[in-house]
């Protein structure tokens, strides 16, 4: 057997091996975050950080805080200044006056250390967040999604999956749960469960950019094991935010 002959099998087999084996997938650029936070375009009126700035420092009580330093975390989220809003924000946990605010000060760190791409930060920040007994009931499902998130950055599948099946008991209208549960079943290889979680990512967010990627990206690399939903586009769907 010539040479060429033994290189044409070992290319033929390599080809074979990618058909029935798909490349690994690759977390960082697979989670689709520049996609996700693209989602939303902030109008940001002149001079609103300042007055927002203004407003937490002259707020009397522990709610006015909370409607201020919202204000000014949308600002620090839409400039890109994050670390400015964790200060912030780790100040006023410490204050005697917002111990009722806890869990939502300690959501909004763990969110924004997960726009720092500090994911072990993030964790711990909302797993005391969910500690609080003080936890507004809004949050408690937005927590667990947010952790399933974070543990597949982290490739720790399982506990991913955990907490995305808390989050969807608890939230079963809400997209990005059964997207984080698609995802977390795909990396442990159970196709058809994770098209399924996907399928209903796709429908519940009425065909937004990222679950339909993660659905066509499934159905391309794993043909006759689930469905075909062929060259599916999205739906061209963005937030607009005004801060005033």
């Amino acid at each position: 057997m010539r040479a060429c002959d033994l290189l044409s099998l070992e290319l033929y087999g390599h080809i074979v091996l990618m058909k029935t084996r798909p490349m690994p997938l690759n977390m960082i650029k697979e989670l689709f975050i520049s996609d996700l936070r693209e989602a939303i375009t902030y109008y940001i009126a002149k001079g609103a950080q300042e007055r927002a700035k203004q407003a937490l420092h002259s707020a009397k009580t522990a709610d006015d805080r909370i409607g201020a330093l919202s204000a000014v975390l949308k600002v620090c989220i839409a400039e890109n200044s994050l670390l400015e809003g964790h200060i912030i924000t780790e100040r006023l946990l410490n204050e005697p006056m917002m111990i009722f605010q806890r869990s939502r000060l300690l959501f909004w760190l763990g969110d924004l250390s997960e726009r720092l791409y500090d994911f072990d930060r993030a964790i711990g920040y909302y797993c005391r967040s969910l500690a609080c007994a003080s936890r507004p009931d809004e949050l408690h499902h937005a927590i667990w999604c947010n952790l399933g998130f974070c543990w597949l950055y982290k490739m720790d599948f399982r506990t991913a999956e955990q907490c995305c099946r808390r989050t969807v008991d608890l939230a079963p209208m809400e997209w990005e749960g059964w997207k984080n549960l698609g995802v977390s079943l795909e990396h442990q290889r159970l196709f058809r469960e994770a098209f399924l979680a996907y399928f209903k990512a796709v429908h519940l967010s009425r065909g937004r950019a990222v679950p339909v990627m993660h659905m066509v990206r499934l159905s391309q690399r794993h043909p006759g094991i689930v469905p075909d939903v062929g060259d599916l586009r999205p739906t061209v769907y963005r937030e607009f935010e005004v801060i005033l």
